[in-house]
């Protein structure tokens, strides 16, 4: 394959970048699409015409205008006929991207639930579940992403929303199939199809039962909110709630659960970053947000224009699609000085994992406080942890990103947290 720089059309560039075997360093792929053309117009992309931006300029003007909306024409990219119906339909239900006022309307009735606030007061779950999955890890080898980075979100999110424990290894299969399920529908094989309409069926049948069991006996947790309405002042429907569930089971796992694995394996190539954050643990947050600007699991998001207007000189039509290439924008030079270097404590850092506007991420705060314990944990339980080899695996399409593994070692006894 011919290197970043050798090609000399946007279109060369996208091929790669669309590609279903496309490179796991995707980041020289990006900067040359954006010197060739940060915003550019495709005729057909999967059957309609497309923009395409990859500056930082552009993906946040798009991202935060009003005139551009979440919309289920997006939807028809992922696709693939009568095999991924019950997905399909999921999908349509989902808040994103139902029509504005009825995303504003279920929105309201769960947010109450991941403000900054309500999120502090789950940081001890967090903290707990770090150190038991630490606690149960094997000593010497072990895969980081199987046993640890994905239990560690889904347990929280299942927490919250009132899932029993034992109910938990069910969530973990069906949110994975579920996001494997989100790519681009030519770019998928028969059996993550089938797996998707798998998680579809089992989530939309668990979380039907859930509701009824909370209606004769509500709780203290997040799906009795949603059914009395509690926040949001208005009860929505069953199918709203299962919707509801299934988008905040995802959102509040899968893409953290990436970030989580990524994250680990970029400090350990840069022993430096590592070793700072075990002997500076005080600048967790701030390392967070530069690992998520570093390398998102959010790749790409996606916009409906409602009207027509300018950006960048070009004019976007009423009706047509935008794709954001958030990886590409937090590695914009024209917004990040130096942005290929991960550097923990840089500052005034401008990140595009987490969306803009009124589709900004409602577990973003969540996410955060996961990260922040996750990483603490590891750094101050294992500090001799290393990878096993360089070379990495990255599972996911175009609009998630994730290591399919990470195999690492820690000779350290580290069971019995502090």
């Amino acid at each position: 394959m011919r290197s970043a720089e050798q090609l000399d059309t946007p279109e060369a560039v996208l091929a790669v970048i669309f590609a279903p075997n496309r490179p796991g360093d995707i980041y020289p792929w990006y900067h040359r699409l954006r010197a060739l053309a940060p915003l550019h117009h495709v005729a057909g992309f999967h059957g309609q015409p497309a923009w395409i931006a990859s500056s930082w300029s552009a993906v946040h003007r798009i991202a935060r205008d009003p005139r551009m909306r979440s919309d289920p024409k997006t939807l028809d990219i992922y696709s693939v006929g009568e095999a991924g119906r019950g997905f399909d339909a999921m999908m349509r239900r989902l808040m994103l991207f139902l029509p504005r006022t009825d995303h504003d309307r279920v929105r309201a009735t769960v947010s109450a639930s991941f403000t900054p606030r309500a999120v502090e007061t789950h940081r001890r779950l967090a903290r707990q579940v770090v150190d038991r999955l630490i606690d149960d890890l094997a000593e010497g080898h072990f895969d980081l992403v199987r046993d640890f980075a994905y239990p560690l979100p889904v347990f929280i999110i299942c927490r919250m929303m009132g899932i029993p424990h034992e109910d938990v290894p069910l969530f973990i299969g069906w949110a994975h199939d579920f996001a494997a399920r989100g790519d681009i529908g030519p770019r998928l094989g028969a059996e993550a199809i089938r797996a998707g309409e798998a998680a579809t069926a089992g989530f939309q049948d668990y979380f039907a039962r859930l509701i009824a069991r909370r209606r004769r006996d509500p709780g203290d947790d997040l799906m009795s909110a949603m059914i009395a309405g509690r926040a949001g002042g208005v009860a929505l429907t069953d199918d709203e709630i299962v919707a509801a569930a299934v988008l905040l089971l995802q959102a509040g796992h899968s893409t953290t659960a990436d970030l989580i694995g990524m994250g680990t394996r970029h400090l350990l190539l840069h022993p430096d970053q590592w070793r700072l954050l075990i002997e500076r643990p005080d600048i967790v947050a701030g390392a967070v947000m530069e690992l998520l600007r570093y390398d998102s699991s959010v790749q790409m998001s996606h916009r409906v224009a409602v009207e027509d207007f300018e950006v960048e000189g070009r004019t976007i039509r009423k009706g047509d699609l935008c794709l954001l290439l958030n990886g590409a924008a937090n590695r914009d030079p024209a917004a990040v000085p130096d942005p290929d270097r991960l550097d923990l404590l840089r500052t005034g850092i401008n990140t595009a994992p987490f969306g803009g506007g009124p589709y900004m991420c409602l577990g973003q705060y969540l996410a955060r406080v996961e990260l922040q314990e996750a990483f603490l944990g590891l750094t101050r339980r294992m500090p001799d942890l290393a990878l096993c080899g360089e070379d990495a695996v990255y599972a996911g399409g175009v609009t998630l990103r994730g290591l399919a593994a990470l195999p690492v070692r820690s000779d350290r006894p580290h069971r019995h947290a502090a």
